[in-house]
């Protein structure tokens, strides 16, 4: 039976529970996530940009960014004016890095591999093109982070044992 995550994500579950439901999908229960609950997630656990109150970012923490396994990692997600949003990604190439922010449609929208690229000169002032891709198991990667880094952070007060307060009598 294939679980929907964009019902089972919101559901009256413990944040254990939902834990244990988003280890367990497919890549494909993943990648059938809607820019709805995204834009949902980003707005109950992200953070505001810049002071304002409609551009949020759901920004996936050390411990859980993942990537395309060659030279780029998936940042998390940006929403902004309430209703666009923004893939925020981090890439190598050469001797350096950059980062580059793709709108969300653009980096789900081909369903076998998207193909990204950043345009940049050399030293010399000679144009040069370079590549990153993504595969539908690299993105179901960066979905289930996302997924996860929702979960831990909109829910860390419950999931944090230190948190606790301790009454001495």
């Amino acid at each position: 039976m294939k679980t929907n995550i964009n019902t089972e994500l919101f559901k009256r579950y413990a944040p254990k529970r939902k834990i244990q439901i988003i280890e367990k999908l497919t890549d494909d229960e993943l990648l059938a996530i809607t820019p709805a609950t995204i834009i949902r997630m980003v707005k109950e656990a992200g953070k505001p940009i810049y002071k304002s109150k409609r551009d949020k970012t759901l920004m996936v923490s050390r411990q859980r960014r993942t990537g395309n396994d060659w030279n780029s990692w998936f940042n998390g997600v940006d929403l902004w004016e309430g209703k666009q949003l923004f893939v925020s990604l981090y890439i190598q190439y050469d001797n350096t890095d950059t980062e580059d922010s793709i709108s969300y449609g653009e980096f789900m929208r081909d369903r076998e591999r998207f193909r990204g690229t950043i345009k940049t000169t050399d030293i010399y002032g000679n144009p040069q093109t370079y590549y990153y891709f993504y595969d539908n198991d690299d993105r179901a990667r960066a979905i289930k982070s996302l997924l996860l880094e929702y979960v831990y952070t909109k829910y860390a007060d419950k999931l944090n044992p230190q948190s606790e307060l301790i009454v001495v009598p």
